[in-house]
């Protein structure tokens, strides 16, 4: 299943060590959440009316309490509503048994000890029942929430702990809540942008959140931005950031929505339902570093809809999708695909770094759907079931100097997908991405799979390693393979049909390469120096050659549909104008071709290489010295000759008796 399964707002094995240095403790008040979440004492009911004052004030009907202006924090809120449904249980423990907002540009401060606050914990009432008075949230509606150093969860009195259950019951009545959560949400209020920010620093929130919209855990919301309002997303946004703080067995760890510039750094996201976490439509200017997801149900990290310039980059992904979560609808997890690192749809100018990403076996380390404009460099990926999968008309995309290894089937896939782009064509085939030394190391299919695309070029990568089988491309076009290094036993396939043939050119190759072509594809070898090329059991396989270059084009025409190793010879031959065609004869020395010139009279250099330098070598047609010269220090030598005739002569270079 590639799609994400959130819903439209308007629409258990060990990990490995990470690579990028120690991670970064969370505060002793975090690290002692287990403690504090074992103290439990009965609450009593909010009484029907609370008498407030001043900034704070208690709607009974909603149970709803709502913090109007200023700063405060749960006791500064007692103290101006003291029959709240409000309750320090312990000394630092805090259980807020009814909804609260912020409102007006207000901010609710929720600091621990260590923070030089008064709140190490607090519960968000949570029952079982899950009617709407017996769950609660936090929303900063046009405000602000600050949490430092403090523990958040949900809490469960019959249970004495967490709500574990992110479900509503099946029949329950409208209005009911799976489990409590926490909010932030922007608005426009008669065109003017009432904006909310939550910031989390050094602290646990967990156990949050339920499938509906808005009520995911740990959310932030620009209400009223979609694809079909966007001059709402460009009016308003919603801000924050997390900091060192830890999101776990929520709905979603943390999902964003029109937020900006918002920054991830230093957090866990861990055994949450769904996404670790989700920066989601028109999430913009994100910097995502140093954080670490894993064991979540979905994709560990993804950002999906016209999502802009983001920073991913030294973050640990891996265990997700272990086994793959199913949406609400969806009975059968067999198709769905779980990655360790997600861009989906229009997301573009954004930068995908030193990421460490391992086992992912149910679906890609790294997966690019329907974007654009993107650098994917220098990660790591070992153990996913693809290493980087491109689909739905993705184009543009740079990936560099990553390192790809052991992967459950293909270390490179590409396919054009059921799906219809939004943002980059209209037929869905990838386009134009383009693959720069990385090293592809083991798989247990295909080292590369391209479908239905068109211009990928892969240069200076390295291929090594056991793969099940070679490179592979169906109904492709336009694959070029420049300067890479891959085993002589590795095959390539080019396949297609009469509506989509086949193309793949190889560039400059310097060993033996093994190529099947299908009754309508090609593979071309060309060479700016206007190599010749041996290809095994056709000795009538010929190089066409020009003052640019030579090309020697495979076709089952031409060499039928078995594999042919294609070799180059330590010979290059250039006409100074027009055209001429070489090949080698069966049983001919490294350095000789049969040449045929396109008119009679036109010059040809033929230069050798790896020969022995200061060696004085001659050039010889039809067994009749033409030319002699001496090797350079490098061992090579060009001698040149004047076609007398358009007919096939052999000419060689030896050296000169």
């Amino acid at each position: 299943m590639d799609n994400p399964a959130t819903p439209r707002d308007s629409a258990g094995a060990t990990h490995r060590s990470r690579p990028h240095g120690p991670a970064r403790p969370l505060t002793a008040t975090v690290a002692a959440t287990a403690l504090l979440l074992g103290l439990h004492t009965a609450v009593a009911g909010a009484a029907d009316a609370a008498p407030c004052s001043g900034q704070v004030r208690y709607a009974a009907s909603t149970n709803t309490l709502y913090l109007t202006s200023g700063t405060a924090d749960p006791a500064g809120i007692l103290a101006l509503c003291p029959s709240a449904p409000l309750t320090e249980m312990d000394d630092g423990v805090w259980q807020l048994n009814a909804n609260l907002v912020i409102q007006n540009g207000a901010t609710l401060e929720l600091h621990g000890s260590a923070a030089g606050g008064s709140v190490d914990t607090l519960r968000l009432r949570s029952l079982a029942t899950s009617a709407a008075a017996d769950v609660v949230s936090i929303t900063a509606q046009y405000g602000t929430i600050d949490i430092d150093s403090t523990v958040i969860t949900s809490w469960d009195d019959a249970a004495g702990g967490p709500d574990t259950d992110p479900s509503v019951p099946t029949g329950a009545p409208a209005g009911s809540k799976g489990r409590a959560f926490i909010r932030a949400l922007s608005y426009l209020d008669a065109g003017v942008p009432r904006e909310s920010r939550m910031d989390i620093v050094d602290s646990d929130l967990g156990y949050l959140g339920y499938y509906a919209a808005e009520s995911y855990g740990v959310s932030y919301k620009g209400r009223g931005c979609d694809a079909t309002h966007l001059d709402v997303c460009a009016a308003l946004n919603v801000y924050g950031s997390q900091i060192n703080s830890r999101f776990h067995h929520n709905y979603m760890g943390t999902y964003t929505f029109n937020a900006e510039g918002m920054v991830f750094d230093g957090n866990e996201y861990d055994n949450n339902k769904s996404y670790g976490l989700d920066p989601h439509d028109d999430s913009d200017n994100l910097v995502i570093t140093d954080n670490h997801a894993h064991h979540n149900g979905n994709h560990g990290i993804i950002c999906s809809q016209r999502c802009n310039n983001l920073l991913i980059a030294r973050n640990e992904s891996d265990h997700n999708g272990i086994p793959p979560y199913l949406p609400p609808g969806d009975p059968d997890a067999s198709d769905n695909q779980v990655h360790g690192i997600m861009i989906h749809r229009g997301v573009t100018d954004s930068v995908i770094e030193d990421n460490y990403v391992h086992d992912q076996p149910n679906g890609a380390g790294i997966a690019v759907f329907d974007s654009s404009d993107d650098i994917i460099r220098n990660n790591i990926v070992d153990g996913a079931e693809y290493g980087l999968r491109y689909s739905v008309g993705s184009t543009g995309i740079t990936t560099t100097g990553n390192t790809v290894t052991d992967s459950v089937q293909y270390a490179v896939f590409t396919y054009q997908g059921s799906d219809l782009p939004a943002y980059t064509n209209t037929t869905g085939r990838p386009t134009n991405l383009v693959f720069i030394q990385n090293t592809f190391a083991g798989s247990g299919s295909n080292a590369v799979k391209l479908n239905q695309s068109d211009g990928t070029v892969f240069t200076g990568n390295s291929l090594t390693g056991t793969f099940g089988s070679g490179v592979l491309t169906q109904y492709t076009t336009g694959t070029v393979f420049d300067g890479n290094t891959v085993p002589t036993s590795l095959n390539h396939s080019v396949k297609g049909d009469t509506t989509t043939p086949g193309s793949m050119v190889f560039k400059d190759i310097t060993q033996g390469t093994k190529v099947q072509v299908d009754s309508v594809s090609s593979a071309s070898f060309t060479s700016g120096a206007g190599t010749v090329y041996l290809v095994s059991g056709v000795p009538a396989a010929t190089t066409a050659l020009t003052a640019n270059g030579g090309t020697t084009t495979l076709t089952t025409q031409a060499v039928g549909t078995s594999t042919r190793t294609v070799t180059p010879l330590p010979l290059a031959v250039r006409p100074d104008s027009g055209t001429a065609t070489a090949r080698v004869p069966a049983g001919s020395a490294p350095y000789e071709a049969a040449v045929a010139a396109g008119a009679a009279g036109t010059q040809l250099a033929f230069t050798g290489s790896g020969l022995t330098p200061g060696t004085t070598y001659r050039l010889t047609a039809a067994g009749v010295t033409v030319a002699t010269g001496t090797a350079t220090a490098q061992g090579t030598v060009t001698l040149n000759a004047v076609a007398t005739t358009t007919a096939e002569v052999t000419y060689r270079i030896s050296a000169a008796s």
